[in-house]
């Protein structure tokens, strides 16, 4: 199959889903079409009101005939009328397509992206920037949603406009209605070609469109940084990079989009002018009358409407595609593999067996991985960066699953446990805490959303944050900033030890939640972690040793392998890597 078959496949099926997804509004299009349908065949009643005047008036400079003013009293009151449903029906269209574009087809289609994405595997999020996938669910649905005002406006009211015009001239005189119809084959085809053309430049454009998103999200996020390393000029050169390619993109393809319009103006001109010269000899020659003469001229302006219309419609279609393609692409990606088995709510053995695991099933991060912990032990994970760390709590929560080898929860396999009840087995205090725009309350109450307000206050005494949280302006329903700017980072980090409380898993991973704070608060959060590990089965990734001396087991893992399992004491006297680890990191305190 050659490119351009390939893209025109590709262009035609996006169209036909297209159409697919506004079944739901069919009802409202369906109401949309006949007023269009309706509103078109008013719009002919001035021209026939026009060659009836027209001719009382010319029969009395002919032949002095008296004019019938009750007569030409009716005809201007049928088009005053006429004219003004057409304009009620208009509006009636344009609200009705607005409101039910906006209110059913883009919330929907919005909602089933963000339905997609939490179905999507991680790897997929982290490949993908977010901005990209911003730019994909806010700007590029809304340019789809646009198209359904297109489609009625364009392929409904374009098409039936034309169809009703060209009959109704064919019935007044057939070589005046040819002079006007003979040219819009040509034009169509011309149009057609360059929005061929046009359909590449705004996949292109769309394209470059998502880096800026992701670009500035990446720029925005990282505002302190980029101003700590004096950053700015690099960061200003990027961006006018990315303009610039934005710039041609977008000229291109509004260029190409913009040639359509003109072209069906220059050829609906030339059968404007077409006419006017052969009515005026077949007048002359009594072929016509003059009436007929002046209905055909009228209704060959009126081409020029639904022409320009179908001309933008087009160009816009093109757009849409592009912008069509980018969300189906998401919406078809694939999904982490449906698992139902419910999760075990035992006592928190957890073993594994001979797991391998590749992010780029190329080079093997974690290598025939085996061990066992038994209910309730605290297990360290340690080891140096890059060692693997990470990736067996991301093995363990299933955001990635194992290349080869099992992991075993209570004697069942993770592999077959549904994902959310597997996940709700574990609470996690990670070293970048994570707090959203709202309340304290509502984000300790996060981890139970159905919890009182008596458990919450008591998560948050049991993670020692009661006390700040009540020196707080609002207390407990202060509002966090979106960058939880108002609260320090300890502060933070013991807002999210309330939360795992009060979630009650009977499993804890924590990732060095105390690397980040200072010493009088690291107490605090270590006498919180105390409480909330006890009775638990937990796995704490461990950058600080002197943090897990007291950990039941200690896996030292480098380059994907457990190299070295025990208790510190154990460790310390084999003598091998953790205590060469433990003796550097001595040195350094010293």
């Amino acid at each position: 199959m050659s490119k351009r078959s390939a893209r025109d496949y590709s262009v035609w099926r996006t169209v036909r889903r297209l159409m697919r997804d506004t079944l739901p509004i069919a009802w409202a299009l369906v109401i949309a079409a006949v007023v269009c349908v309706v509103s078109v065949l008013l719009s002919v009643v001035g021209p026939e009101v026009v060659n009836k005047a027209t001719d009382i008036i010319y029969d009395y400079g002919e032949t002095g005939t008296p004019i019938d003013m009750a007569t030409l009293g009716e005809l201007c009151l049928t088009a005053l009328i006429a004219y003004a449903v057409m304009g009620v029906l208009s509006m009636l269209r344009v609200v009705l397509t607005t409101n039910i574009t906006s209110r059913y087809y883009t919330k929907g289609l919005r909602i089933r992206i963000s339905d997609k994405i939490t179905r999507l595997p991680v790897g997929f999020l982290d490949s993908t920037p977010n901005g990209e996938l911003l730019s994909r669910m806010m700007n590029d649905v809304s340019n789809m949603s646009n198209t359904i005002y297109v489609i009625v406006d364009t392929l409904i009211d374009g098409v039936v406009r034309i169809v009703v015009i060209t009959y109704f001239m064919y019935k007044v005189h057939w070589i005046l209605a040819t002079a006007v119809v003979i040219l819009v084959p040509l034009s169509v085809a011309l149009s057609a070609v360059i929005s061929s053309r046009s359909e590449k430049s705004w996949h292109d454009f769309r394209k470059i469109n998502g880096e800026m998103y992701a670009f500035i999200e990446e720029d925005f996020s990282g505002f302190d940084t980029v101003k700590a390393f004096n950053l700015e000029s690099r960061q200003r050169q990027r961006c006018d990079a990315l303009s610039e390619q934005y710039r041609q993109k977008m000229r291109r393809s509004y260029m190409l989009s913009g040639l359509i319009q003109p072209i069906i103006a220059f050829t609906d001109n030339i059968a404007y002018v077409a006419v006017c010269i052969a009515g005026g000899i077949l007048a002359v020659r009594k072929v016509v009358d003059v009436g007929d003469v002046v209905e055909i001229i009228l209704f060959a302006k009126m081409f020029a409407g639904p022409l320009e219309s179908i001309a933008n419609g087009m160009g816009s279609v093109q757009h849409t595609l592009a912008c069509a393609n980018r969300v189906y692409k998401l919406l078809d990606a694939a999904e982490m593999p449906l698992t139902s088995d419910p999760a075990p709510r035992g006592a928190g053995e957890v073993r594994f067996d001979h797991v391998c695991f590749s992010y780029d099933k190329v080079t093997p991060v974690i290598k025939d991985l085996t061990f066992t912990v038994k209910p309730g032990q605290k297990v360290a994970i340690v080891g140096p960066t890059g060692g693997g760390k990470t990736t067996i709590v991301n093995l363990l929560m299933r955001f990635y699953d194992a290349d080869s080898g099992h992991i075993y929860i209570d004697g069942v396999d993770a592999a077959s446990m549904d994902r959310a009840q597997l996940r709700g087995l574990f609470g996690m205090v990670l070293q970048d805490t994570w707090l959203f725009n709202g309340t304290v309350y509502d984000n300790i109450a996060y981890g139970k959303p159905d919890a009182t307000r008596e458990q919450v206050v008591e998560a948050a005494r049991q993670a020692y944050a009661d006390h700040f949280i009540n020196t707080l302006e609002h207390g407990y329903d202060t509002v966090i900033n979106e960058e939880s700017a108002n609260i320090s980072g300890g502060q933070k980090q013991l807002l999210t030890i309330a939360r795992s409380y009060l979630a009650d898993a009977p499993m804890l991973i924590l990732d060095e939640a105390t690397s980040n704070v200072d010493t009088r608060t690291e107490l605090l959060i270590q006498r919180a972690m105390d409480k909330l590990l006890c009775g638990r089965t937990a796995f704490v990734i461990a950058h600080r040793l002197s943090t897990i001396v007291n950990a039941d087991v200690i896996l030292v893992v480098d380059r994907g392998e457990v190299v070295e399992q025990g208790t510190h004491a154990e460790l310390m006297a084999k003598g091998g890597f953790y205590k060469s680890i433990y003796d550097s990191q001595y040195e350094l305190l010293k």
